[in-house]
């Protein structure tokens, strides 16, 4: 059961892609979407790849499927994000850049990771949930600088928040079990409070 809500989680985070893909592929355009925001949530996804092999949620068939199509929605989008580059301005501070987040992200994960252990597995699950909750914020900058906000981006980021918000339960499900990941959880109520 517990599998389940996270995958049910990833598979929102999913459909939120699948919206935005449809968006831009409308449009020609990514007006309104942060470019660092999709890089972040690749790196993610292909930390997810490395680690979930590790996890039970091999155990699962749809796991694989959920990954496949995660890793495939993420390339894509940023491929448009590439090739539509020119076509949005630029509203951006050079703190929420990713190649700024993402090195914050792994130095998070380094020393705040579930286990005893410094080299671990456990790091790229960090990394991944560090990476998707700080990956947010240059989406959210960018929301906060225009001034209107198309609905069809609104509408992504309130389904990110939907896929957080279970992972939460997930959490907070493992948590009951015994399992206690409190790091991890900490990192989607941050995700989910920021949004």
């Amino acid at each position: 059961m517990e599998v389940f809500l996270f995958l049910v989680g990833y598979f929102i985070h999913f459909c939120a892609s699948c919206l935005l893909l449809y968006k831009i592929w409308k449009h020609k355009s990514i007006y309104g979407l942060s470019v660092d925001t999709q890089v972040s949530y690749l790196l993610a996804v292909i930390a997810r790849c490395v680690w979930s092999m590790e996890t039970r949620l091999v155990e699962t068939p749809f796991a694989y499927f959920e990954l496949f199509c995660s890793t495939a929605i993420a390339c894509g989008l940023c491929f448009l994000c590439y090739q539509l580059y020119a076509t949005t301005p630029k509203h951006t501070t050079v703190f929420l850049r990713v190649y700024v987040t993402a090195p914050a992200c792994m130095v998070l994960a380094f020393f705040f990771h579930p286990g005893d252990d410094w080299w671990t597995m456990q790091i790229l699950v960090a990394y991944s949930m560090y990476q998707e909750a700080m990956g947010l914020l240059p989406q959210l900058w960018l929301m906060r600088k225009m001034h209107e906000v198309e609905p069809l981006t609104s509408h992504y980021v309130a389904l990110l928040i939907v896929a957080r918000f279970i992972r939460m339960v997930f959490w907070g499900k493992m948590y009951f079990l015994g399992e206690h990941f409190l790091q991890l959880l900490f990192a989607d109520i941050l995700h989910t409070a920021l949004s």
